[in-house]
């Protein structure tokens, strides 16, 4: 394999394209995991998930059955494929609901289930973190 060749005044510029596009996948890739591990009755908690860049102050869905909905990305100040250094993303619930069935009020999901999402990915970022650094 063939070392990619990089001028030296670059270096910078590349590695922050890098971590961007780590930022993106890891915001992207928890959103989805979040949204399909969420328990549905209605649906209204599934898609009552949002991205929020430098901020978290978002409305839920109204209520409504969103079975079978397809579940939009969502955010707050975000655009998709956007996500910069410098700024913070959030992915949240507002649902007056949304805690206890982060702590296993529902059947369908087990108590600590977002943390679990929290936790793989953030092994995910470290892993991905070393193969940037080790491919430079």
């Amino acid at each position: 394999m063939m070392a990619k060749e990089i001028k030296l005044a670059k270096i910078g510029d590349y590695m922050e394209g890098q971590i961007e596009q780590l930022l993106r996948v890891t915001v992207l890739e928890t959103d989805s995991k979040l949204k399909k591990g969420s328990p549905v009755d209605t649906g209204r908690f599934r898609v009552s998930w949002q991205v929020g860049e430098n901020s978290n102050n978002s409305t839920p869905a109204p209520p409504g059955d969103y079975k079978g909905t397809a579940v939009p990305l969502k955010g707050l100040n975000y655009t998709a494929g956007q996500e910069k250094l410098g700024n913070y993303y959030s992915i949240h619930n507002n649902l007056p609901y949304a805690e206890p069935l982060a702590n296993g009020h529902s059947p369908q999901a087990d108590a600590g289930w977002i943390d679990l999402v929290a936790k793989e990915m953030q092994a995910y970022v470290r892993s991905q973190y070393e193969k940037i650094k080790r491919q430079g």
